[in-house]
């Protein structure tokens, strides 16, 4: 009799559990990899541009306290340097969050004139210059920030905010009428230039000459009762002329100045205010006023060093 000994077959399945295995591992690694990219990176990202906005934006209260304090001290000669962010080179990850903007010097734009409506138009004073940056970001809404007639501007959608007041201050004393108007005119020289890309330079601003002003406005009687008034015009060429109308218009309105409708002016009335827009500028006038007109005028060299 002849015995066949049977074959034991055993079944190996070490191949494929690893498989499986590293199959399950990647499908967990894309999802994850999914979820950094889709969820975490854009908010590092978002995070990362709003940070840089935050230091443009004190950046540019820098540079106009600068400006301020070289003005009030009134010492020709003297300067003040300020670091200017422009961008972010982003995370430590694939750079997410970079982002760029540009910083532009424009010499001529924003001019400022004061001028007396009663002595025929006469200017008393100009001034111009501008300091305006515009950003490129990915995730948080562009925006513009910019230093105009002492003013900080923030543009974001077309929608114009003050985040610094211009140096103009109306004083009016309800029981005498009598008004102190004083503006600070700020002139900036130097090279219009743009420059763009990431990082932060510096802007070196020097005080070139400063001088103030004083005009009567109107006139009194030896009784000290009022004989004349004047009517005073300020007007600024602007890409922001929805800002400036509300600017002029809560300064002359809190200070008890009512709003014209445009007739003649007639003496002894109450002080009235009109502001109008045209071709980009914005005029407020002041009709039947009685004090001084102060107006320091200064010139500001600004070159990036």
């Amino acid at each position: 009799m002849i015995y066949r000994r049977a074959r034991n077959i055993r079944s190996d399945k070490t191949g494929v559990s690893n498989v499986v295995s590293l199959v399950l591992i990647a499908g967990i690694m894309i999802s994850l990899m999914g979820m950094v990219f889709t969820t975490y990176l854009p908010a590092w990202g978002k995070d990362i541009e709003a940070q840089t906005l935050n230091s443009v934006m004190d950046s540019f209260m820098d540079l106009k306290s600068g400006v301020d304090t070289l003005a009030v001290a009134g010492d020709p000669g003297t300067s003040l340097t300020t670091k200017m962010t422009l961008g972010s080179n982003g995370g430590p990850m694939f750079g997410f969050g970079r982002c760029t903007g540009s910083l532009d010097l424009r010499m001529d734009d924003g001019l400022l004139e004061v001028s007396d409506v009663t002595g025929g138009g006469v200017i008393y004073a100009q001034s111009r210059g501008n300091v305006v940056y515009t950003s490129s970001n990915t995730y948080v809404e562009e925006q513009i920030i910019a230093l105009e007639a002492g003013a900080i501007i923030r543009d974001q959608s077309g929608l114009p905010v003050l985040k610094g007041q211009p140096n103009l201050v109306i004083n009016r004393d309800p029981n005498t009428e009598e008004t102190t108007i004083y503006l600070m005119m700020i002139t900036l020289e130097g090279e219009t230039r743009s420059d763009s890309g990431t990082g932060s330079y510096m802007i070196k601003t020097t005080l070139l000459s400063e001088e103030t002003t004083h005009y009567p406005m109107g006139s009194h009687n030896p009784d000290n009762t009022i004989n004349t008034r004047s009517d005073i015009r300020l007007a600024i060429t602007t890409e922001y002329s929805s800002l400036w109308t509300d600017v002029f218009t809560n300064m002359a309105a809190e200070e008890g100045l009512v709003g014209s409708d445009g007739d003649a002016y007639v003496f002894g009335d109450t002080p009235e205010y009109l502001i109008t827009t045209a071709a980009g500028t914005v005029t407020l006038t002041l009709y039947g006023m009685v004090g001084d007109l102060a107006l320091k005028s200064t010139v500001f060299e600004l070159e990036t060093i």
